[in-house]
C-alpha cells in the first residue's frame, strides 16, 4: 500500500501529468466518436502539427523557466524561413550558407531581446511584442504579402522537411523529439539547467550564489528564437514554400504547449517532455476535430477550455499527489 501511494504520489506530481492525462482523453473521445482516430494516417497528421508547435514549444518552456517571455516566436517562425527564401531566390545563395545565416539573423534577434530585458530593464512581454510586430511588419513589406517559393530538391530540404514512408509522417515530428530530448537533458542533468531553474526564482540570491543571472537569460532568449527560427525552416522545407500569413497565432500556441505540459507561467518550474505532449495535445485536437467534421472555429475556443481545464487539473494533482505522498510517508 505504500509503495502504490509513491508511484501515485510521483505520477501526479510530475508537470507532464496534465499533458498526459489530456492526451489520453482526447485520443479515447476522438476515437469513439469517429472509430479511425487511431490510424496511422491521422497519427501523422497529428505528428505534422504538433512538429513546429513542440520544437517552439521547447524553447518558449526553457525561456518561461528562467522567468522571462518571448511573444515574438510566432513572427520569429515566419520570417526567418522568408529571410532563408529570399537569400536563396534573390541572392542565389546556396542552401546551407542561407540556412545557417537566417538562424544566425535569429540568433541576433534573440540576443537582442535579451539585452533590451536584462540590461534595460524592459520587462520581456514588452521587449519581445515590440518585436514581433517589428518582424511582421518586415515580413509583410519585403514579401508584399506573397509566398516565396522554393522547388528545388537538395539535402538539407530532405534533412528538415521530407516525408518518412506512405502514411505522411514528415522529418520535423523527428526534430521534436531529438530537440526535446537534448533541452530535456540540458535542463535536468546539467549545471546550466540548474541555473536556468535558479534565475528563474529570486536573482538576488542566484547572483549572490554565482550564477550569472543575466548571461543566462539571454542565452536563453538566443535559444528561443533559434529554435522558433529553426521549426519555421523545417516548415518550409516540409512545403518548399515560405508563407508569410503563417504563424499569426503560434506565439500563444507555443505558449500553450508549454503551459498545458506543465511549465509556469511565473518561472522556475516545467518540463520539457511535458510541453512535447502539449503540442501533441494541440495536434490531437486540430486533427480530431477535423476528422468529426467540426467547425474550424470550433479550434480556438477548445484550445482555451482545454488550457484552463489542465492547468486546474494540473494543481489539483500536485496537491493530490503531496497528499498521497504524506500518507505513504506516515504509514
Amino acid at each position: 500500500m505504500k509503495r502504490l501511494s509513491e508511484i501515485a504520489s510521483k505520477l501526479l506530481q510530475a508537470r507532464a501529468f496534465g499533458a498526459v492525462a489530456a492526451m489520453v482523453i482526447l485520443t479515447a473521445t476522438f476515437q469513439a466518436m469517429s472509430g479511425n482516430f487511431l490510424t496511422s494516417s491521422e497519427l501523422a497528421g497529428i505528428a505534422q502539427v504538433a512538429a513546429p508547435l513542440g520544437i517552439m514549444g521547447v524553447g518558449v518552456a526553457f525561456l518561461m523557466i528562467s522567468g522571462e517571455f518571448d511573444l515574438s516566436v510566432g513572427s520569429m517562425y515566419v520570417f526567418i524561413p522568408i529571410l532563408m527564401g529570399l537569400l536563396l531566390t534573390k541572392l542565389s545563395w546556396g542552401v546551407w550558407l542561407a540556412f545557417l545565416a537566417a538562424l544566425a539573423v535569429a540568433a541576433i534577434i534573440g540576443l537582442a531581446n535579451g539585452l533590451i530585458t536584462t540590461h534595460f530593464g524592459i520587462p520581456s512581454f514588452i521587449a519581445t511584442l515590440g518585436t514581433y510586430f517589428i518582424l511582421t511588419g518586415v515580413t509583410f513589406m519585403v514579401t508584399g504579402g506573397y509566398s516565396i517559393d522554393y522547388f528545388h530538391p537538395n539535402t538539407l530540404f530532405t534533412l528538415l522537411g521530407s516525408t518518412i514512408g506512405t502514411e505522411g509522417l514528415t522529418v520535423p515530428f523527428l526534430w521534436m523529439l531529438a530537440i526535446g530530448g537534448i533541452f530535456w537533458f540540458l535542463l535536468n542533468h546539467t549545471r546550466y539547467g540548474n541555473w536556468t531553474f535558479a534565475v528563474g526564482g529570486r536573482t538576488g540570491v542566484s547572483r549572490a550564489l554565482g550564477v550569472p543571472v543575466r548571461r543566462v537569460k539571454t542565452i536563453n532568449f538566443c535559444l528561443c528564437a533559434i529554435l522558433a527560427g529553426f521549426a519555421g525552416c523545417t516548415t518550409f522545407a516540409n512545403l518548399s514554400s515560405a508563407q508569410p500569413s503563417e504563424g499569426s497565432s503560434d506565439t500563444l500556441l507555443a505558449i500553450v504547449a508549454a503551459v498545458l505540459g506543465g511549465t509556469s507561467l511565473f518561472g522556475v518550474e516545467g518540463s520539457i517532455a511535458g510541453t512535447v505532449f502539449g503540442a501533441l495535445v494541440l495536434g490531437a485536437l486540430e486533427t480530431g476535430l477535423v476528422l468529426v467534421g467540426a467547425p474550424g472555429t470550433l479550434y480556438q475556443a477548445m484550445i482555451g477550455g482545454i488550457l484552463i481545464v489542465a492547468v486546474i487539473m494540473s494543481i489539483r494533482f500536485v496537491s493530490v499527489g503531496s497528499l498521497l505522498g504524506r500518507f505513504g510517508a506516515s504509514r
